[in-house]
């Protein structure tokens, strides 16, 4: 019991030290995070663009490495500008577009698998405002094995995906060496990881649901300035959840591996 409650302490722990690394340049972190989000996710979705998201995913290791060591040298205040850093990282791209590739074939056969049921999910999520209450229960019976489908599914690529960039870039690990360990660090720190993702879920949650508040507020005055502001304030809620996350990613990596040694 005692180990569990360390346990859970660290994962606590975490979160207060991204939210500190956060804090100390919010502008940095805020275009990082976009940058993020246009490329991972707006770009990929518009029209002709798809075969970007493709490509993306091959990257996105490389995208996490950069971010984690810009975390890196914010916490010990280090000044590296972007040609350094990949510079630093340039012998280890084959090995990290390999990951990337690794990704997407899993992220490819877990889809295909998983079409039918998504696509059922969709349709679910589409009803859902059309049913009656009676119906609602049903409708959640049906949704709950899909949704638990899909993450037993996608679970081990996010335990094989967590650590293993930073691993390839700046440890020097080969891809199969970073995928096991990414995974043993996960497993062996299971009770710290939990705590931490679910104390950051619940962050997110509730400062979603504020801004949720605020715009309500605001639509007793102005339906339509209510309606850009909840844009905005969504935008930034999501946001703060990417660079959160990456701050998360890198602090766990840093502990678990010590993996951020002063140059």
């Amino acid at each position: 019991m005692a180990l569990l409650t360390a346990s859970i302490k660290t994962g606590f722990s975490w979160i207060s030290e991204s939210i500190a690394l956060c804090q100390q340049s919010p502008k940095q972190w805020m275009l990082l995070a976009l940058a993020y989000l246009g490329i991972f996710v707006l770009l990929p979705s518009l029209p002709g663009l798809q075969l970007l998201g493709f490509v993306a995913i091959i990257v996105w290791p490389i995208f996490i490495a950069v971010a984690v060591r810009l975390y890196r040298n914010a916490e010990y205040q280090k000044q590296e500008k972007p040609a350094a850093i990949m510079a630093l990282i340039q012998p280890k791209l084959r090995k990290l577009c390999l990951l990337g590739l690794i990704n997407l074939v899993y992220f490819t056969i877990v889809s295909v698998l998983l079409n039918t049921d998504v696509q059922m999910l969709a349709d679910l999520l589409e009803k859902q405002a059309q049913v009656k209450d009676e119906q609602m229960r049903l409708v959640w019976q049906t949704m709950m094995p899909i949704m638990l489908k899909v993450i037993v599914l996608f679970i081990p690529l996010m335990m094989a995906l967590w650590f293993s960039p930073m691993l390839i870039a700046f440890n020097d690990y080969s891809v199969k060496k970073a995928l096991k360990s990414s995974i043993a660090g996960v497993l062996q720190y299971w009770a710290a990881m939990i705590a931490a993702w679910l104390l950051l879920s619940a962050g997110i949650v509730a400062l979603t649901l504020t801004t949720s508040l605020v715009a309500g507020m605001l639509a007793l005055i102005h339906l339509g300035f209510a309606q850009t502001i909840l844009s905005m304030l969504i935008l930034a809620c999501l946001l703060i959840s990417i660079a959160l996350t990456l701050a998360f990613q890198y602090v766990s990596y840093r502990d678990i591996f010590r993996g951020a040694p002063i140059a």
